[in-house]
């Protein structure tokens, strides 16, 4: 009974080591969050959805006023009498400009920090690995949220790699595949809002159907029972009423399909021109700045030549190239010695070869 009851303590104990090195190998939430920039092009769906049914609420109250009015009551009718479809369809329309209106916003906010002088020459016209702490306390002083700009997230990133690094190569490469992810990442963006241009059309059309089956459906149902011409008139003049409101849907669709495509190919648009301008900033005042730390022996900010530097790499040429001069001497004497024993060899042959017979 106690072999058992120590096997049953060791066994907890096991488990909580075990999960205190799962816990160690995790990473935490500031190292995952610290450069996840994703919410600098991205939006909250749930907030967008909310914020698109508060828009639809005003945009159905706006559109009863259109009632008061005979002449403009048709335009109440297409929303309010053409069954669930334009329901559907305004708040798809909605949240569209929901998402479009805070995307825009955040736009705005990264062209206000591109006009801050976040690597200012005030500090060092180059950077180098000595003077990186400065210029990463001056883009803290700022107050920005690097997650929320692109700028600010490359740039650090550029900071961080370039003190691990110390390689300009390294870090223009590092840039570059950021540049990318930042350009998928905007493209991402908009998927949702693809969608939405897709399946607004699509949802037009469904209620065009399901009015002409309605209307098709109820005039064969009464078409046996009219035994009057007027009353089969009658039924056409409703069945082609019906048509023409089962068709309404589709306009609905297609002009709401064009509201939000235009405004989201400006926008992303937009958008791809601000990862442009990220690319030029930090080509113009990061990666041309950027100095290595073996660069002080050819080169120092002043751009005057140190001497010792350059003495100790022509030495080391001069070396190698007299390493090069004595191997290329001993395999041309290997080559001469080979060509003579060579020559020796075909005489020996000749003199012993025998005559012809007689």
């Amino acid at each position: 009974m106690q072999k058992s009851s120590k096997n049953i303590t060791k066994v907890p104990v096991q488990a909580k080591r075990r999960a205190a090195q799962v816990n160690m190998m995790q990473r935490s939430e500031d190292e995952m969050g610290k450069f996840d920039n994703a919410s600098a092009t991205s939006i909250s769906m749930g907030i967008t959805a909310l914020i698109g049914l508060g828009i639809e609420v005003g945009f159905y109250l706006f559109v009863l006023l259109f009632r008061i009015s005979s002449s403009t009551q048709i335009i109440s009718d297409y929303f309010y009498e053409r069954g669930w479809v334009p329901y559907v369809l305004t708040y798809l329309a909605c949240w569209s400009f929901a998402i479009l209106f805070l995307k825009r916003k955040k736009l705005k906010g990264q062209l206000n920090i591109m006009q801050f002088k976040l690597l200012p020459e005030d500090i060092s016209r180059d950077i180098r690995v000595e003077n990186l702490p400065h210029f990463g306390a001056h883009i803290n002083r700022l107050g920005f949220d690097p997650r929320q700009s692109f700028l600010l997230t490359r740039i650090l990133r550029g900071l961080e790699h370039f003190s691990v690094r110390k390689n300009h190569t390294e870090t223009a490469d590092m840039l570059k595949s950021q540049s990318e992810i930042d350009a998928t990442m905007v493209d991402s963006s908009y998927v949702l809002i693809k969608v939405f241009i897709w399946a607004i059309p699509i949802l037009g059309f469904i209620g065009t159907v399901l009015g002409i089956s309605d209307a098709v459906s109820s005039f064969g149902g009464e078409m046996g029972a009219a035994a009057d011409i007027e009353v089969i008139k009658e039924q056409l003049g409703q069945v082609t009423g019906g048509l023409s409101e089962a068709f309404d849907t589709t306009l609905v669709s297609l002009i709401f399909s064009l509201w939000v495509m235009f405004p989201t190919s400006v926008m992303q648009k937009n958008e791809e021109d601000l990862l442009n301008k990220v690319d030029e900033y930090c080509n113009e005042y990061f990666l041309k700045r950027l100095r290595e730390p073996n660069f002080e022996n050819g080169i120092n900010g002043n751009d005057n030549i140190q001497p010792g530097g350059a003495l100790e790499r022509i030495e080391n040429l001069q070396a190698y190239l007299l390493q090069i001069q004595e191997s290329q001497s001993v395999v041309a004497q290997q080559m001469t010695q080979i060509t003579s024993q060579f020559t020796q060899i075909m005489q020996n042959t000749s003199i012993e070869e025998p005559g012809e017979p007689s």
